[in-house]
């Protein structure tokens, strides 16, 4: 079964105030570590329509565990520091209708 998930974020001063090289180490980061917990990062830039802001979106075949254990591991990331709040929309795939 597929989810997809949507992850908004409220940036903080930190992110604002980065430059592109670090906001491009902070994307690899996420890249690498969702990666590593069998999510595949599709998207990540400014969402519209919300008061969150960047937006990521992840998309992955594995249990909505992996992505809640990938979630958890982000502190040790030092990924916290850029963002606020943050919320997820989770969306799983119905087989069942798309036949």
């Amino acid at each position: 079964m597929k989810h997809m998930f949507v992850r908004y974020c409220e940036a903080s001063k930190a992110w604002n105030d980065a430059t592109p090289e670090e906001l491009k180490k902070v994307y690899e980061t996420i890249k690498r570590s969702a990666k590593d917990h069998g999510l595949e990062l599709i998207f990540l830039g400014p969402a519209w329509g919300v008061i969150e802001s960047p937006a990521w979106v992840f998309t992955s075949d594995k249990s909505i565990d992996n992505y809640y254990k990938w979630l958890m591991s982000t502190a040790d990331l030092g990924l916290p520091q850029y963002f606020t709040a943050s919320r997820t929309v989770t969306l799983t795939e119905a087989p069942f209708l798309m036949k």
